[in-house]
């Protein structure tokens, strides 16, 4: 009998050293067969909740138009694939070994994870993926309590193709849990977001409206702090997003209170558990990437119990932060200066070669896009400091994350007053200085110097205070150019 149980406990230790290690990364395949399209884009890959920087990585076609990529994933990961002028959100996960058939619009898959991304297809397929979700909070024609039950039904929707999925094919466990929370946070999302939507879209104020309980309910942060949902990179944003909202709400009620000792009443004591936790990593982290250090946010993490992931995310984004301070007043880093950007004449040059040109003066380099609100409600002020420093040597310089065709430049010389200095990235976000930089927004603005080294990675914009007098900005800007 004793000899029994060693020879079984034996059996078990062997079993346990020997079962394989998954791997940190998804090895994808496939073919295209259709479109002349060079290479397949997997953009916005995100596998961390609390500092969801997509990344993006690109598989070039072969002669027989296959390819094949491996991509780290430590987590159940989000993100799409891009062919040509079609994209398609996918899904991976540590260990999946797919393959995929791309034929213009269409899209399937096989082998191990392919399941959950033949879903995603269906569901973009019936007019219910994520993208969907924000249709028709970006129409405005609702009224916010038309709205409410039109998306209760999207997500009912959603629920229910999920369970007809399922019992025709096994999905992985930690997919459905992760898309159904989704759902729910992106529908408490839009239900918080839209009346502010209608109210602008039909010129009204959100006072004037008529709102449901269910808007009253999601503002709550007692309603919709869940420990559960910290697997989704949504349920992070939208309440650190929150923070701010109520951080403005308890400014308005006391006038007395500054802003960031209301920001940390309600960062540090209105949020409790693994939320409170995530939540104050991921602002530190947003801190980091707005160049700014906050001892106090980052004493108070150092101070309450964490995990592995959150303390390796914040180690993480402190050593990036380092790196990018390391980039003042330095010569050109490399994924600068190899970063291709195309002019008006659909010429390719490099953003070293534009920075030549200019050498001798101070460049304001202006990331946009004709999309972005505040880039375009910031070009009449940057039009006016540009007047003010007409004779001085300083030069604006406008960088299009999109691309700009033959017929679009009229737009964007309209858009930003000027036909001067106009360039868009080849490759969009994913050019080699915006990866680096780790820059997922617009706006967003830099300054050299005159011998083109960097001054700032996160430069004032352009605003109504112009009109007033001096700012910080053309302060800055007269200094450098008086060198």
């Amino acid at each position: 009998m004793k000899q029994t149980f060693l020879f079984a406990l034996l059996t078990l230790l062997v079993m346990s050293c020997s079962q394989p290690e998954i791997p940190q990364k998804a090895i994808i395949t496939g073919e295209v067969l259709s479109g002349k399209a060079k290479k397949v884009d997997f953009e916005w890959i995100i596998d961390n909740p609390i500092n969801p920087i997509g990344k993006a990585y690109s598989a070039p076609l072969d002669s027989n138009a296959h390819f094949s990529i491996e991509i780290p994933v430590e987590r159940l990961a989000t993100g799409r694939i891009k062919v040509g002028r079609f994209y398609h959100e996918i899904s991976l996960m540590p260990g999946d070994d797919f393959f995929v058939t791309v034929d213009a619009d269409t899209i399937q898959y096989s082998g191990h994870g392919a399941n959950k991304n033949n879903f995603l297809y269906k569901a973009e397929v019936q007019g219910l993926w994520n993208r969907s979700f924000y249709t028709e909070i970006n129409k405005g024609e609702l009224s916010p309590e038309e709205f409410v039950p039109a998306m209760k039904t999207f997500k009912q929707k959603r629920f229910d193709l999920l369970k007809t999925f399922q019992d025709s094919a096994k999905l992985q466990k930690e997919f459905v849990e992760a898309y159904k929370i989704e759902t729910e946070v992106n529908f408490e999302d839009i239900v918080q977001a839209y009346p502010r939507r209608y109210a602008y879209k039909n010129k009204t104020s959100v006072d004037s409206l008529i709102l449901p309980v269910e808007y009253n309910h999601f503002n709550n942060l007692t309603n919709i702090v869940d420990d559960s949902r910290i697997i989704s990179p949504n349920y992070i944003r939208n309440l650190g997003n929150m923070v701010y909202s109520k951080t403005r709400e308890v400014i308005k009620k006391d006038t007395t209170l500054k802003w960031e000792n209301a920001k940390y009443t309600i960062l540090f004591d209105s949020l409790s558990g693994k939320t409170r936790e995530y939540i104050i990593a991921g602002f530190i982290c947003k801190q980091f990437s707005h160049d700014k250090y906050d001892s106090i946010a980052i004493d108070k993490f150092n101070s309450i119990e964490k995990d592995q992931l959150s303390t390796n995310t914040v180690n993480t984004a402190l050593k990036k932060f380092n790196e990018k301070r390391a980039l003042i007043d330095q010569p050109l880093h490399k994924e600068f200066t190899e970063t291709v950007l195309v002019d008006t004449l659909k010429n390719n040059v490099s953003f070293g070669e534009m920075m030549q040109k200019h050498k001798g003066k101070v460049v304001y380099l202006d990331l946009w896009s004709m999309g972005c609100g505040p880039c375009r409600a910031a070009m009449p002020y940057a039009k006016i400091l540009k007047e003010k420093l007409k004779d001085e040597p300083v030069e604006f310089v406008y960088l299009s994350a999109d691309f700009v065709g033959k017929k679009n430049w009229a737009k964007v010389f309209d858009a930003t007053h000027t036909t001067e200095n106009h360039y868009f990235l080849k490759n969009g976000f994913n050019s080699k200085m915006l990866q680096f930089m780790e820059i997922k927004w617009v706006p967003n603005y830099m300054i050299f110097d005159k011998e083109g080294k960097l001054v700032s990675f996160n430069a004032d914009r352009p605003s109504r205070s112009i009109e007033k007098g001096e700012t910080k900005l053309e302060k800055t800007l007269r200094d450098l150019a008086a060198m």
